[in-house]
């Protein structure tokens, strides 16, 4: 049995509709990543599953149980607010404490859990402190810990590292998810920041527009996106537009761009047409770092499967961030294409330098343009 599940749940607000028949579920220990723009209806879902919402259609179903009628403090959720909303007036182990006592665990209990929620989250040395007194980091521990203090069926998290600077919420997406695997928490994770998402997420929802574009594996959702929108919203893409030719081999067919470049792409499934007088409008996508940058070399495109993709063009920008390279090119075709590669001490590619740039048919991500 799921810990969570819902079945078609919409919510509306007045004439506009935040969430459209939403359904999914998940398993004990699980970290769900909801991802998705602002006003997707990510938000709005996690505050239904706790109850600050109700659902106008479908159900919300927590360990067997519908939560229709069930007021916030009758679920058993622990929530990670965005801003932690910690009580300033109170230490740290007065605000972990703070769960246990309102559903009247004795004294005894109470003390155990809060010096094992300490020891967890690495705070016990700061436990008279008040939040005032704790950094950003610290405070969002105590504000895990506070969550987790009541052994919740599921834990809900909004947007809980974006009120850290960059390097910090690096550090503790990692620290993030130990804990959490720590105590198999089943885990709602709410988030714009697809690294986040990815990282933290055993499994990650797409949400646009109320809906669900995909759900999946991080790897899957990534390499294996299923419309336009899911392969732009994570990570850089290049984008060709075109539709697809004859069929080279299986699982290979040509892909006629508007620009005029002819590319060797995975055939679109279910199996497109194979001749483009009537082909359907497909939009395929290269990520930066699956493309290879060869200077100096004669440009080719063979349409046999063992080929790759060849373009020749020239570099217009090089910009350096950290152990990466960033390029941007413009192919012959009058295609600006971004490319990246990790620095290893190479020589760096220059502005105004003639290159060769290469991918794979595998490479090629394929979708509907009016995906």
């Amino acid at each position: 049995m799921p810990v969570l599940e819902l079945k078609q749940v919409t919510k509306r607000f007045g004439d506009f509709t935040a969430v459209d028949e939403v359904s999914f579920s998940i398993e004990k220990g699980v970290i769900l990543s909801l991802l998705g723009p602002s006003g997707c209806g990510k938000t709005t879902t996690l505050r239904m599953v706790a109850g600050f919402e109700n659902p106008d259609e479908g159900q919300i179903i927590i360990s067997g149980q519908d939560m229709q009628g069930q007021r916030p403090y009758e679920r058993n959720v622990g929530l990670l607010f965005q801003d932690y909303a910690l009580f300033p007036h109170m230490s740290v182990e007065q605000n972990i404490a703070y769960g246990l006592k309102r559903r009247g665990v004795d004294r005894t209990a109470t003390n155990t859990r809060v010096e094992e929620m300490l020891e967890l989250v690495k705070l016990s040395e700061l436990r008279k402190r008040r939040p005032g007194l704790l950094s950003g980091g610290q405070q969002q521990r105590v504000a895990l810990a506070r969550a987790l203090a009541t052994n919740p069926e599921i834990v809900l998290l909004d947007e809980p590292l974006s009120a850290l600077d960059a390097k910090l919420r690096q550090e503790l997406r990692i620290e993030l998810k130990q804990i959490l695997s720590a105590v198999d928490a089943t885990t709602i994770v709410v988030t714009h920041d697809q690294e986040e998402a990815m990282s933290l997420g055993d499994s990650v929802i797409v949400m646009n527009q109320g809906r669900i574009m995909q759900q999946g594996a991080p790897t899957d959702i990534y390499r294996k996106p299923k419309t336009k929108f899911v392969a732009a919203f994570i990570g850089r893409s290049n984008w060709f537009k075109g539709a697809v030719g004859e069929t080279i081999d299986k699982g290979v067919c040509r892909f006629d761009t508007v620009s005029g470049l002819s590319l060797l792409v995975p055939t679109p499934d279910p199996v497109a047409t194979t001749t483009s007088t009537n082909s359907q409008a497909y939009e395929v996508c290269v990520r930066p770092e699956r493309i290879n940058i060869n200077p100096n070399i004669e440009s080719g495109n063979d349409n046999k499967t063992e080929a790759i993709n060849r373009h020749a063009g020239t570099i217009r920008d090089v910009a350096h961030l950290g152990p990466d390279i960033h390029l941007l090119i413009e192919l012959n075709s009058g295609d600006m294409l971004t490319a990246s590669e990790q620095y290893h001490g190479q020589a760096l590619e220059q502005s105004g330098e003639q290159v060769e740039l290469s991918f794979r048919p595998e490479d090629c991500i394929i979708v509907p343009a009016d995906s």
